[in-house]
């Protein structure tokens, strides 16, 4: 008798700890996108802060960034523009998330700074 509850509640812990494994999974596949947006976002805010008003300058940064952080950020994507002592940034790239094949999510992200 012992023995049959004894299996019963280990194949419950194994179906509970693949649910959570699997959870874990898919919020980590998740999450890594986001978090390069909003560190490519924080970096590119930071340098915003600085006294450059350098479009070429602002683009390189912003790029050498992105390439840092794995973000695919195609310069066609990246619009700085100067205006007297206000910048504005607006970057636009797509990052899809794979699933070993089975399932494919593209997620679009746009960054608007301005200072």
């Amino acid at each position: 008798m012992m023995q049959e509850i004894g299996n019963r509640g280990f194949v419950k812990v194994v179906l509970v700890l693949c649910v959570l494994v699997a959870i874990v999974f898919v919020g980590v596949s998740f999450g890594k996108p986001y978090f390069r947006y909003y560190q490519l976002s924080s970096n590119t805010r930071d340098y915003l802060k600085g006294d450059t008003f350098n479009p070429q300058g602002i683009r390189a940064n912003i790029m050498a960034a992105a390439e840092e952080l794995n973000v695919p950020l195609d310069e066609e994507n990246l619009e700085v523009s100067v205006k007297q002592k206000n910048v504005k940034v607006r970057a636009t790239w797509s990052e899809t998330v794979d699933f070993w094949g089975y399932y494919q999510k593209t997620m679009d992200f746009v960054m608007e700074e301005d200072y």
